[in-house]
């Protein structure tokens, strides 16, 4: 357990009342900005483009280094870098090497993320977009409906032409080859035929964009031209044309400057920069983070929301065995880093944007609904995602992992060393920590392992054998209670902040990030996070700067 006083509390849930003295030594230029963003993640990136384009002299500050090679990263594979001399793929825009983003999987992978978090949250330009395997779900409408529905401006109609805007600039594919072809995707038709027999119906998940509740269909990503897409390329390749947008890495901010209850500025390496307006958008994590700087006096804003409702979705794995396993070929990514590839598929990739290599080899999405036990209006989404075999033919796995709907919420809190962990201590996360969580989840998973068994050919090998909804409870219990770095909540919607994202108790201060996020949604949330940055900068713009709605950007 973290031990947490009372007065910490307070604490926790304060900003600086200290008066700083502005440092002499200026290692960022000091000018007043319209509007900082502080994070460059999904929801940062999002929403400083939306600023400047509004007209706002807007600063972006992001806490780690660039990730594409279009930002100023160079991290190339040396035998590409000798094979295809002048190729701009990095190992963040191939997805080839996706696999090898987390720590201790890759040469410097750990460097990605932040210090000061106990659990995974990347701290590098583009936030969890840049090392994620790029997932780019639609947030369905009954999902938006029923979470945002006591929420004035966030209601399913009022996301539309944000989602929208959204997907003009980040389109989702289910293809990552630039030919518009499927590589090495026998799991896809195997496992589909599967869920068919349980009941799953089979739709165009690019186009079908509520369809998420007993659906099957192919992954979709934020893929772009055979390489990673997403708010990087979609939004901050924009922003960086512009006069009045400024980006400034490698520029951790420590602190918010206030007077009273206005925000005067933040405080990053040593330097006070000001700004009439600031928008937290440092992460899940990162955001409570700068709430809970602590300092001696106590007395400013009480925020009982900062840190709580934390989500997550639990996740185990489920691997299979295919008897007539030549149906099912492997294909390995794992010599992509020293380029032991096929020559023919690296010529793709580098020449072409096509091929195998092109995608990190997830094939097939499907949802598993599971109405209340008592209550068929109510229920929870399980969401499966098959990838192809790595190592050997035949031989595969389906993440598992229950998605929307689901009860359990932990809390964030700030532990020694000014480290972030959860409130109930050291591995107490937010996972089943409900019974019907736990119970619904099991009930899917005991759906589709009777129906993967029956299946001629096909063998469950892990969780092996049939068993009772008992035994799948127990299993989820031991082996299920795991991060799928998914986070959400943390300050949000109504909790920690109001309906214009303004933190309780400030006049100028805003935060967009999946902290906001009252609930999780059905699949990866990095399209519902993007979408939420629309709505919630569109919202901040029209009360900062009311006329710019309609006459545009003053240049």
């Amino acid at each position: 357990m973290v031990n947490i006083s009372k007065k910490q509390l307070l604490l926790f849930a304060s900003l600086s009342l200290t008066a700083k003295a502005v440092p002499t030594v200026d290692r960022a230029t000091q000018s007043e900005y319209d509007i900082i963003v502080v994070g460059g993640g999904a929801g940062g990136l999002v929403a400083s483009t939306k600023f400047a384009e509004a007209g706002l002299k807007t600063l972006l500050l992001e806490h780690g280094g660039p990730m594409l090679y279009a930002d100023g990263n160079r991290e190339i594979p040396e035998w590409a870098e000798e094979q295809y001399p002048g190729n701009n793929l990095t190992r963040h825009d191939t997805m080839m090497l996706y696999s090898i983003n987390y720590p201790g999987t890759g040469p410097n992978a750990s460097s990605y993320y932040c210090t000061n978090v106990k659990n995974l949250a990347a701290c590098m330009l583009g936030g969890g977009t840049s090392v994620n395997a790029a997932q780019q779900w639609w947030p369905p409408r009954k999902y938006l409906d029923n979470t945002f529905k006591n929420f004035t401006g966030w209601t399913g109609n009022s996301f539309q032409e944000a989602i929208q805007r959204v997907a003009d600039r980040i389109p989702p594919t289910a293809t990552w080859s630039s030919d518009g072809k499927h590589y090495y995707d026998h799991v896809y038709h195997l496992m589909g035929s599967v869920l068919k027999s349980i009941g799953i119906t089979e739709v165009d998940t690019v186009t079908d964009v509520n369809d998420k509740y007993d659906n099957f269909g192919r992954d979709v990503f934020a893929a772009q031209g055979g390489q990673r897409g997403g708010p990087l390329v979609g939004y901050l390749q924009d922003a960086k044309k512009l006069p009045n947008f400024t980006l400034k890495i490698n520029s951790p901010v420590t602190s918010v400057i206030r007077t009273g209850s206005k925000i005067t500025g933040v405080e990053v390496n040593g330097t006070v920069i000001s700004a009439k307006n600031v928008v937290l958008s440092a992460g899940v994590w990162n955001t409570p983070s700068i709430l809970f700087t602590k300092y001696e006096e106590n007395d400013w804003i009480i925020n009982d929301g900062v840190g709580a409702n934390l989500h997550d979705n639990p996740q185990t794995s489920i691997t299979f065995q295919y008897s007539n396993s030549s149906e099912i070929p492997f294909y390995s990514l794992s010599g992509a880093l020293t380029g032991n590839v096929s020559k023919a598929d690296a010529d793709d990739l580098y020449l072409r944007r096509i091929g195998p290599l092109t995608g990190p080899g997830r094939e097939l999405t499907g949802w598993i609904n599971v109405p209340y036990p008592n209550d068929a209006s109510k229920y929870m989404t399980v969401q499966t995602i098959c990838s192809r075999p790595t190592s050997v033919d035949g031989n595969f796995n389906c993440q598992f992992c229950l998605n929307e709907g689901l009860l359990s919420r932990g809390r964030v809190a700030l532990g020694d060393g000014g480290v972030m962990t959860f409130a109930d201590g050291e591995g107490q996360g937010p996972w089943l920590t409900n019974s019907l969580d736990t119970e619904l989840y099991a009930t899917a998973l005991k759906r589709f392992i009777d129906g993967a068994n029956a299946y001629p050919g096909l063998n469950v090998t892990s969780p092996a054998g049939t068993h009772d909804l008992s035994y799948y409870i127990s299993y989820l219990n031991q082996n299920a209670k795991v991060s799928n770095n998914h986070w959400g909540g943390s300050c949000s919607l109504g909790l920690c902040v109001n309906e214009d994202t303004l933190v309780h108790g400030t006049n100028n201060l805003y935060v967009i990030d999946g902290s906001l996020s009252p609930a999780p949604t059905t699949s990866n949330p990095s399209f519902l996070y993007e979408s939420i940055a629309e709505l919630a900068s569109d919202r901040i713009i029209k009360k900062l700067w009311p006329y710019v709605a309609l006459q545009g950007p003053p240049f």
